[in-house]
């Protein structure tokens, strides 16, 4: 028992198991790109959710373990940042932000770090969690999230409103989604997307259907009488009007430079040519015949 907890508190060993700290903020980086462009969709939640609780808290005994070294103390500077996106990103999923929080914050106080240096960066990130909650709130009440500020070609959707049975094609290619915005009782509005299979994880307990860069097909406040069915699979059918996926796709991923420089070679414009040029260029070879019958006749004379 002795030689294992020599082992263990040998400084070249926690130096190696530093090294593994850095795969924490690499987690983290997953875990926003997954809440940020992903619809996670668990098919056993509970499962689920110990699973990441379980992977955060071995996370937070390595760190624990090697707090003293450099590594760790950077890792822990960086990652309450990476958790601040994660909650800007999915703002009121709270079993996903609050395990990686918890670490944080716990790891953070225990870290070999000076206690100026945890004061200073200590009071920042609180005021950065309490700030960005704040305006993060304000542009919800003016209709605003940070994915409203995404270029129009990239369609970020609202998985608040999102349907969560979907047609998909016969080759399962491309799926077909339907979002319903209930807001205003007045006027339901349903819109229609098509996602990419292609673009899907399946995670443990969990598949993650892509959403982000999907394509919108349809804008309709009629839900009921509404039909639409895979004819192909790349030819969607929707009331009754032909959608070519694959072209669609294509069209909205096309760079605007691109589709600029085509517009500027079609409307470049052709030289002018007046009428007076035109009168010269077509007199001159009769005035130039008229110069050599002169000059015959007078050397004939």
């Amino acid at each position: 028992m002795d030689k294992i907890l020599a082992f263990f508190k040998n400084k070249w060993c926690k130096r190696f198991f530093a090294l593994f700290s850095l795969a924490f903020p690499l987690f983290l980086v997953y875990i926003d790109w997954l809440a940020f462009a992903y619809s996670i969709e668990p098919v056993n939640p509970i499962a689920l959710f110990l699973l990441y609780v379980l992977v955060n808290f071995i996370f937070g005994g390595l760190m624990i373990y090697t707090r003293k070294q450099i590594l760790t103390r950077f890792v822990l500077c960086i990652s309450p940042l990476l958790v601040f996106l994660m909650m800007i990103i999915d703002f009121g999923n709270w079993y996903l932000l609050i395990p990686p929080l918890a670490i944080c914050a716990l790891c953070f106080l225990a870290s070999g770090a000076g206690e100026t240096l945890k004061t200073i960066l200590g009071t920042i990130y609180l005021l950065l969690f309490v700030v960005g909650a704040l305006v993060y709130l304000t542009l919800l009440h003016f209709n605003l999230t940070p994915q409203t500020f995404l270029p129009q070609n990239l369609h970020y959707c609202d998985l608040e409103n999102r349907v969560y049975t979907y047609e998909y094609s016969p080759k399962n290619t491309y799926r077909l989604v339907k979002y319903i915005d209930d807001d205003n009782p007045e006027r339901i509005s349903a819109t229609f997307y098509v996602e990419e299979t292609a673009n899907d994880i399946e995670l443990p307990f969990a598949n993650a259907y892509r959403h982000f860069d999907s394509l919108k097909v349809l804008v309709t406040v009629r839900m009921d009488e509404l039909e639409y069915h895979w004819e192909k699979d790349d030819e969607l059918y929707i009331d009754g009007r032909l959608k070519d996926i694959p072209e669609l796709f294509e069209q909205q991923r096309t760079p605007k430079e691109e589709e600029e420089e085509t517009e500027e070679v079609s409307n470049v414009k052709k030289p002018i040519i007046f009428d007076n040029e035109e009168t010269e260029e077509t007199t001159a070879p009769e005035d130039n015949e008229e110069t050599e019958e002169t000059e015959e006749t007078e050397a004939s004379e």
